[in-house]
């Protein structure tokens, strides 16, 4: 009886969605927790910070400090530059609450078509996995994919509503939160365009009307580019239209390919591309194979095709670093979520949840290997003693952030003319502009040491600084990341 007294209560305990919805809280809270506060998570991040800052002091990204990354991620950073001292724990919990609201969504969107526990855990698994795959900081998907589930939701309860006289209202939502996700990351473009084309083909379904397929395509697409069209407008009107052009537009094609011409680069790019690939195809096969659904669900049939389409973005941009695959979790795991129906089905989930908890604590591990605040603070100290211009050739873009700035380059970016894939897509020639700082004789210059085989180093531009750090710079710091490289490297001016 006393069993009995109790399993009521808690039933209606675990069917209440905010009971729910506070242990995803819980989750991401106890899933990032180990790093909040570290500045050290991902170079990428660390640079969108900088830019903020930058932005709060009157420079134009793309003019004053160019980067080819849309405007509204720096616009995010630069709002979480305001909290001073504070601003990476600003950034971080700003990521954590926009994983714990998009873990909300996918939970959401998978109800439609999944048991109450399978959606839950396709929540919990899009904490767990993106934390596994770089996402543990505030890497752009983690802002965008809110965007994006949000408006796969909207599409979805549309789908199971039924109402005719929504549809409009249901695709002016949709597109208007892609416009502003296109600026973040214009790759979302991909989900953009089948989002787009299922509302203009569930508009043919419920009107037979090519009068409404039409007007419905201009408003909608118009709303999706307003967003860019005020930044373009933005640019133009102060005269710098082909600056934002070439950041945008035209440096994508012009970036090399990378050469993958060591044994670590290839196998990271190859095992991950596989696992995406094996993680997709067991939850659509394992599905088909378990889940009793005839005739499928409109609303299963739509995420099916977005996990596809992500998917498929994600193959021919042709990049398979982990960071890259953080856009695929949400469908994939609302995907996986029918599962729970079947006893084989419940199993693959819970793997899959031990699979993605053990990613989850390497991608802690690995943030946590990279350097700490208290490493920052030394660094920081160090480079103030005597103070002087710095420049970061291949460290962290953070340190930047962190002391006085001093403008020697356009380019601050630690990833540009380090690299050998960015030498023919930056708005300068790198050799002469590295030899233009070396000119400047900064006080202080910053590398990073772990390459081994230099792999992806434009070896142009290291020879020129490697020929002034041999005949005029002293090394003052070096950081240890683990037993065999080393991450952080400082050379002072003699």
């Amino acid at each position: 009886m006393m069993v009995s007294s109790l399993d009521h209560p808690l039933k209606r305990i675990l069917k209440n969605n905010l009971f729910l919805y506070f242990v995803l809280l819980i989750l991401a809270i106890i899933s990032r927790y180990p790093v909040l506060g570290n500045p050290f998570i991902f170079f990428d991040e660390e640079f969108y910070l900088f830019v903020g800052g930058r932005m709060l002091h009157g420079d134009i990204p793309y003019v004053d400090v160019w980067d080819r990354k849309p405007i509204g991620l720096f616009l995010i950073y630069e709002f979480f530059h305001l909290f001073g001292p504070y601003r990476i724990w600003a950034y971080q919990i700003g990521a954590l609450l926009s994983a714990w609201a998009t873990s909300i969504l996918c939970m959401k969107t998978a109800r439609f078509v999944a048991p109450k526990t399978g959606a839950f855990l396709a929540g919990c698994l899009y904490l767990l996995w993106i934390n596994g795959a770089m996402g543990i900081g505030g890497q752009a998907p983690v802002f965008y994919n809110l965007l994006i589930t949000g408006a796969m939701l909207a599409i979805v309860t549309f789908l199971e509503k039924q109402k005719p006289e929504a549809i409009s209202r249901t695709g002016i939502l949709v597109m208007a939160l892609f416009g502003i996700a296109i600026q973040i990351k214009p790759t979302v473009v991909f989900e953009g365009i089948y989002a787009g084309l299922f509302l203009l083909w569930l508009t043919y379904q419920k009107t037979k009307s090519w009068f409404a397929i039409l007007s419905n395509a201009l408003i909608w697409c118009g709303i999706a580019l307003i967003p860019t069209l005020c930044v373009i407008g933005f640019y133009a009107g102060i005269g710098h239209f082909h600056d934002w052009w070439f950041a945008n537009v035209s440096s994508i094609f012009l970036k090399q390919q990378s050469s993958h011409n060591d044994w670590p680069t290839f196998w990271h790019w190859i095992h991950w591309a596989v696992t995406i690939t094996l993680l997709l195809l067991s939850i659509m096969i394992l599905r088909a194979l378990v889940v009793r659904q005839k005739p499928a669900k409109v609303s299963l049939i739509f995420i099916t095709g977005w996990a596809w389409t992500a998917f498929a973005g994600f193959i021919l941009f042709g990049c398979f670093s982990k960071h890259y695959a953080l856009p695929l979790f949400a469908p994939f795991f609302i995907n996986a979520a029918p599962l729970w129906q079947a006893r084989i089905g419940r199993l693959w989930l819970i793997i899959l949840v031990l699979w993605g908890g053990q990613r989850s604590l390497t991608g802690v591990k690995q943030a946590q290997q990279m350097g700490s605040a208290r490493d920052l603070k030394q660094i920081t100290h160090l480079l103030s003693s005597p103070k002087g211009c710095i420049f970061n050739f291949s460290g962290p873009d953070i340190i930047m952030d962190a002391v006085p700035y001093c403008s020697l380059t356009r380019l601050p970016f630690s990833a540009h003319l380090s690299s050998d894939t960015e030498k023919t897509a930056l708005p300068v020639d790198p050799n002469a502009e590295m030899r233009r700082i070396m000119a400047l004789s900064p006080r202080y210059i910053i590398i990073e040491d772990d390459r081994g085989t230099n792999a992806g180093m434009n070896m142009n531009t290291k020879a020129i600084l490697d020929e002034q750090i041999k005949t005029a710079y002293k090394e003052i710091y070096r950081h240890k990341q683990n037993d065999d490289d080393d991450n952080i490297v400082i050379f002072m001016r003699q």
